[in-house]
């Protein structure tokens, strides 16, 4: 088992992600092999990181994903690596609502499942030896997780570093791995709706990153921190998966076995081809699970529709991310092919799945904030509005009010929304609702559930972002979906067997 950390926050805003950032940059300039996880739900960041190590970020998350699919996503994600990072979530022990300190969606349940030890961001901010009070807690609040080092974030000066260092290594016996000044490091560059896409500013982010392994190699010491890694290592702590599986259809039958479903898993003549939009207005993507259903039978076949590219042809299925359509709406717009393209398939009964931006940008318009509005593609009978205020954040549970890509009705799913834009159905519309969305609320139980998104014949669309991997039902569903019109097409005879 290669070494790795778990960089995790005392709080949201602590330098988690700035710190996470700057030790790759700092060991992909030492020429290592680094491989990547962002803990919970997140689109950003792991683009970051992709950009910083070469390799594809993956997203863990204790509250959508079982133990044995966080275990083999890790495990087949460190293939070839010599270090792995992991980043966390707002602060250490903050998770799901309703979950005790260090449950269900957080960082210290995650550090535990993989069994890793964490380094712990402190903000040094307007505080001195008080913060080994707070590191003392953090160490003790779960006997069983480890905190194996601190970083000390924006000291004010070198004699505030030592005093803070000095109180922390002495009452709690932990190392401070590095001390970084105030000013070290410039802000990341900010832009709509939070910190710069990676998609679109790569070389003003190279050098972002650049200056943060400089930070990085001065101020922390990068070796000893490889050292905490590597001594957790040991063959004692190696992850064992209760069940060596042999693939992901292995995987998925056991999966669909203990929730009562059909035992066979999918088996296709031949591949899928499914049309994926990516380019600067849809990228919001998990790409295990587009992993996962490629390794299942899906070809996906990119195309740009902000470019003025159309949807490829002999594609069997469409699958519109999110990402921000409402910052490219006049490229978007004048694609009419593309939307011609949108209604005419889906006239044809060609399975559609949009998610958030691609459900936006299916409805009839989108309406900025000044005011303009632009016509887009008209499957959802309904019009967005952008707005000023976040909308909706954070964890979300499911419920399929008809049978529809993911699943039957009835069927619960866990994910999350994340958008500052409404839809607006006109009274006289038949609102078919893909799902019924319910918090869950902070003691435990779970909020009124109510309507969101949109489902008509073989289109599921909807605000909500799931993740396939962690639902091999569902996968088994959407495949089965496609393969049902890559037969009606001509595409591919039916499988045998």
């Amino acid at each position: 088992m290669i070494p790795a950390v778990v960089i995790a926050g005392t709080h949201s805003g602590a330098g988690k992600t700035t710190v996470t950032m700057g030790i790759l940059a700092a060991l992909r300039r030492r020429g290592m092999t680094v491989q990547s996880f962002k803990t919970g739900p997140d689109y950003i960041d792991p683009t970051f990181h992709k950009l910083i190590t070469g390799r594809t970020c993956s997203n863990l998350d204790s509250w959508m994903m079982d133990r044995e699919t966080i275990l083999r996503l890790y495990q087949r994600a460190i293939e070839g690596a010599q270090m792995a990072v992991i980043e966390g979530v707002m602060g250490l022990f903050d998770g799901a609502a309703g979950e005790k300190p260090g449950g269900k969606g957080s960082t210290a349940d995650l550090a535990q499942i993989v069994n890793k030890p964490v380094i712990l961001v402190v903000d040094a901010r307007s505080a001195a030896q008080s913060i080994a009070a707070t590191v003392h807690g953090f160490c003790t609040l779960q006997r069983d997780l480890t905190v194996a080092g601190v970083i000390i974030n924006r000291v004010g000066s070198e004699r505030h570093g030592l005093m803070a260092r000095r109180a922390v290594e002495e009452t709690c016996c932990v190392p401070v791995l590095g001390c970084l000044p105030r000013d070290a490091v410039r802000p990341m560059p900010e832009r709509h709706l939070g910190l710069v896409s990676a998609i679109e500013s790569s070389r003003e982010l190279e050098s972002y990153w650049q200056q943060l392994a400089d930070v990085m190699e001065r101020y922390v010491d990068v070796n000893r921190l490889l050292e905490v890694a590597s001594s957790f290592s040991t063959e004692k702590l190696e992850i064992k998966l209760e069940k060596k599986k042999e693939n992901l259809a292995e995987h998925l039958a056991e999966n669909l076995e203990k929730n009562q479903l059909t035992k066979q898993t999918p088996r296709f003549a031949q591949k899928i081809p499914v049309a994926i939009a990516r380019d600067e207005a849809f990228h919001f993507y998990y790409e295990d699970a587009l992993r996962d259903l490629e390794d299942l039978g899906i070809e996906w076949v990119p195309f740009q529709p902000v470019r003025g590219e159309s949807i490829p042809l002999k594609v069997a299925g469409l699958y519109l991310g999110g990402g921000y359509p409402e910052l490219h709406l006049e490229s978007l717009s004048a694609n009419s092919s593309f939307f011609q393209e949108l209604r005419y398939l889906h006239q044809q009964g060609m399975p559609i799945y949009a998610e958030c931006g691609g459900f936006m940008t299916l409805c009839r318009s989108i309406t900025t904030n000044d005011g303009q509005s632009y016509e887009l593609a008209g499957l959802v009978p309904a019009d967005c509005r952008m707005g000023t205020k976040r909308r909706a954040l954070g964890y979300v549970t499911a419920q399929i009010d008809h049978d529809t890509l993911l699943g039957r009705r009835g069927d619960r799913l866990r994910g999350h929304e994340f958008h500052y834009s409404d839809v607006y159905f006109s009274p006289e519309e038949n609102m078919r609702p893909a799902f019924s969305l319910g918090k869950t609320d902070p003691l435990g139980g779970t909020e009124a559930f109510r309507p969101e998104g949109y489902s008509s014949g073989s289109l599921t669309a909807s605000y909500f972002h799931f993740h396939f991997s962690a639902f091999p039902s569902s996968m088994k569903r959407f495949l089965h979906c496609l393969e049902e019109a890559s037969v009606r097409s001509g595409l591919a005879c039916p499988s045998k067997g």
